[in-house]
């Protein structure tokens, strides 16, 4: 990508990105062949091959991990139209079978590149020493329109610019809060130098925009603290998502420990990531009893199978800061979110390295419940994974012949079971 991006100026030529799942049949990309979307219509490949340096990323490279972040990618595939400097200019989703849809793109991506209301042109203005409030404001705004993540640095110099009687005003500091500030920030600290508009915004707002707010602060936090190694921001970031449970102590703690699990494990602390995970998965995942645990797998079969009607969704207007924020798990496959993330847990142990047996066994126990309530092939494997790593070898060989039994009768690919099983055998993996 930077070979492309560099390329692109030095011509003066856009760039325009397919990124796609890695395992789509269609090489989604004007000029190429083999495949059916209206990407290989000729009249589209003409189009594009004159405007764009064409590129296609499959998702799972790391060209299309940093582009997932950078662009905030949500969608597959996803179009990414960018001007020659680099900056976002147009994006859209969606394959299509007609021309049509991406020489509609085409058409939008040049008006936009050719208006004052697109991100080349406030950043070169910005570049310039523009700093007026509504200038900024604008250049946030059109960041948000284009689905980007907010600029933390950008919202800072914003909220320097801003007079003080601006934190007095509803509109304005729910246009901060939506951003997403770091705790302890500036922008963070002024949004809440007014209470009294903080709790009328709290109690105002839908559950979703308030949900959003207080997950966007988390998260940014907790990237900026990652980003930075900054330990004391993650347990402030932590902290705030404790405090968005402010009546239910028991969900604030497991929001904060969850929160500083995701920390140490991303920073690659792993004495810190070790104590605080088994301690985390322990009280919250294996504590449960098995009726539990079942019941919380059927709720969560019931949200995937049903559509709730939005009259439904409705919950209580909390003030402040109190309970507005949700949980959620990113369901993959059939199997439970509560299993998965448990089977995901018991793995990122064995990654770690670790040749404790004391952890590995409590990681091994908790892949042994999830092969007890699913037995299917990804947790079979984990098992034997972990097995394997205390050297109980048989049994992690006859663990590892069960995940390809069942990914072959499921007509699922084996051959990342079969290889592990090989390595099992020799005594390699």
């Amino acid at each position: 990508m930077e070979e492309v991006l560099a390329k692109a100026r030095i011509e003066g030529k856009p760039v325009f990105i397919h990124l796609t799942l890695p395992d789509n049949p269609a090489r989604n990309l004007p000029g190429n062949v083999s495949f059916t979307s209206a990407l290989e219509d000729p009249a589209v490949v003409k189009a594009f091959n004159a405007q764009f340096l064409n590129v296609l990323v499959p998702r799972n490279t790391p060209q299309g991990s940093q582009l997932i972040r950078q662009f905030v990618v949500k969608q597959y595939p996803t179009y990414l139209y960018l001007s020659s400097d680099g900056n976002l200019i147009h994006r859209s989703t969606s394959n299509s079978s007609s021309p049509q849809k991406y020489l509609n793109d085409l058409k939008a991506f040049k008006e936009k590149a050719a208006s004052t209301h697109n991100l080349s042109y406030f950043q070169k203005e910005f570049e310039q020493g523009r700093r007026t409030p509504d200038f900024l404001e604008q250049y946030l705004k059109l960041r948000q329109k284009m689905g980007l993540a907010p600029d933390l640095d950008l919202l800072e110099t914003y909220v320097s610019q801003l007079p003080v009687s601006e934190f007095d005003k509803f509109s304005t500091v729910q246009f901060i809060l939506e951003q997403g500030p770091v705790v302890e920030s500036k922008a963070f600290v002024f949004s809440r130098s007014n209470q009294t508009i903080l709790d009328s915004l709290y109690r105002s707002l839908p559950f979703s925009q308030r949900s959003d707010i207080n997950n966007s602060i988390i998260n940014n936090t907790m990237r900026k603290a990652t980003a930075t190694k900054d330990v004391t921001l993650a347990q402030k970031g932590a902290q705030f998502a404790r405090t968005t449970w402010q009546q239910n102590y028991l969900r604030g703690q497991r929001a904060y420990q969850s929160n500083m699990v995701s920390y140490y494990k991303s920073v690659k602390d792993t004495a810190n990531y070790l104590r605080e995970a088994v301690n985390y998965y322990e009280r919250y995942y294996m504590a449960l009893s098995a009726d539990s645990v079942q019941k919380i797998m059927a709720a969560e079969a019931e949200r995937r199978n049903t559509i709730m009607p939005p009259s439904s969704k409705r919950k209580p207007a909390p003030t402040s800061e109190e309970v507005v924020r949700e949980e959620t798990a990113i369901v993959a496959s059939n199997s439970s979110s509560f299993l998965l993330q448990l089977n995901n847990a018991a793995y990122s142990i064995y990654e770690t390295g670790t040749q404790n047996p004391t952890y590995l066994t409590k990681a091994m126990l908790w892949s042994k419940r999830t092969v007890d309530l699913d037995p299917s092939a990804p947790f079979y494997d984990t098992l034997a994974h972990l097995l394997y790593r205390l050297q109980l070898y048989a049994e992690a060989e006859a663990m590892q012949q069960k995940a390809v039994d069942l990914a072959s009768k499921a007509n699922l690919s084996a051959d990342r079971f079969k290889q592990g099983l090989q390595k099992i055998k020799a005594r390699t993996l």
